[in-house]
């Protein structure tokens, strides 16, 4: 009687436990979707299952040995396992930005991330000539431009079935460029208008095991609804290209807790354009020419990590680089076209209330190609429009049907 009686403790005992963990999976879960994976709560979903603590009922056995199998499958990966590592929405943020994580179907993402951006270069003109290395004879005069640009851009990311997902970019913003000249007399020119609009689809290719990383694609197209600026004598950068361009992306993404390494390979192809540019007749008249421009491709490609410090805290550290080639106006190189752009990143990404994260971004530019300084804050939202039918299975980067 007594060893019935301890056996009967011992079961329920074990049947609390195994509740405790699936309700934890229940709520992870739920997190992920901002509260509304399912119209009832986890602690519902948990108590409305069946739990018996009886052990000669053979009809009883198999719904223990089942939940005793998935409590263990869950405290074997209870460190950092998929349902963990989707539960922290911060890590997945940042993976999001940098396309190694699509959003599971049905859930819909608003982002409206500020970004400011500050360069500036030194010009140096010698009106005469030089007659040693160090001893010029003439007029040299000096200028500084500085450029300073405040970028808000809306993003709105919807997770689709299949591993797809659908993005649009629509960037707006101001610009302000100063010069000041070796009189320290500064003059200065404001920009404020619509960027170029982008849209995206991204698929997943290979999800992450054994030592096989997970693999998505994206491909991106730009529209030119942004002011451009061709005046091939000035420095000053627009809020558009004024040229159409398609970008591809191949992003690898691997774990090892409680990091997630990243990388990405991307390719721009600049599509021809033709635009009316400023030149001079044989009589040195100011005329205007059709000028058909040829911007240059872009190869480039990023490096970093992600570590979760906790499930609502992440910090991330990445290394982005990318390669312009020259463009030509009528067939001509324009001079200092080519460009090589570097610049070293830091992030943080802090889940301050279910499906709401703050999203923080630095970086410094170390070529003379980058801006000196960029800095961004992100506010993205989650929601879900439609529940995964049944079925379906969400893990880390995508859905399994």
């Amino acid at each position: 009687m007594q060893v019935n009686q301890r056996m009967n403790d011992a079961l329920r005992e074990r049947d609390a436990i195994i509740r405790n963990l699936l309700q934890r999976v229940q709520e992870l879960e739920w997190r992920v979707n901002g509260g509304n994976f399912t119209t009832s709560s986890p602690r519902d979903l948990i108590s409305a299952q069946p739990a018996s603590s009886s052990v000669s009922a053979p009809a009883a056995a198999t719904p223990h040995a089942n939940t005793l199998a998935a409590a263990t499958a869950v405290v074997r990966n209870s460190g950092y396992d998929a349902e963990e590592r989707q539960a922290s929405q911060a890590l997945d943020q940042a993976l999001i930005v940098r396309g190694g994580l699509l959003l599971p179907s049905g859930t819909l993402e608003l982002d409206n991330t500020t970004s400011y951006f500050s360069s500036s270069s030194d010009h140096l003109t010698i009106d005469g000539f030089a007659l040693l290395p160090v001893l010029v004879v003439g007029d040299i005069t000096s200028e500084r431009v500085r450029q300073d640009l405040l970028l808000p851009t809306f993003t709105a990311r919807l997770g689709l079935p299949h591993k797809l997902q659908f993005d649009t970019y629509v960037p707006y913003g101001y610009q302000l460029n100063r010069t000041v000249d070796a009189e320290n007399n500064q003059t200065s020119q404001s920009t404020f208008g619509l960027g170029d609009i982008a849209f995206g689809l991204s698929r997943q290719l290979t999800m992450e095991h054994d030592r096989v990383p997970d693999l998505l694609a994206n491909v991106r197209f730009k529209t030119t609804t942004g002011i451009d600026s061709f005046n091939l004598n000035s420095s000053q950068t627009a809020l558009g290209t004024g040229f159409y361009a398609v970008q591809g992306n191949l992003t690898a993404a691997k774990s090892n807790d409680p990091v997630v390494f990243f990388g990405n390979l991307s390719y721009t192809a600049n599509l021809k354009g033709t635009h009316t540019i400023q030149s001079t007749d044989s009589n040195g008249q100011p005329i205007s020419i059709p000028g058909h421009f040829n911007p240059g491709n872009a190869i480039g490609f990023q490096l970093g990590s992600i570590l979760s410090l906790n499930p609502e805290t992440s910090m991330t550290i990445g290394w982005d680089q990318r390669f312009t080639q020259s463009t030509t106006v009528n067939g001509q190189v324009v001079p200092a076209s080519y460009l090589v752009e570097g610049s070293l990143r830091l992030g943080m990404s802090y889940l301050y209330a279910p499906g709401r994260t703050l999203d923080l971004s630095f970086g410094v530019g170390l070529t003379p190609d980058t801006p000196n300084l960029q800095f961004s804050v992100g506010l993205p939202i989650r929601r879900s429009l439609w529940t995964p039918k049944s079925g379906v299975r969400i893990f880390k980067n995508s859905v399994h049907e």
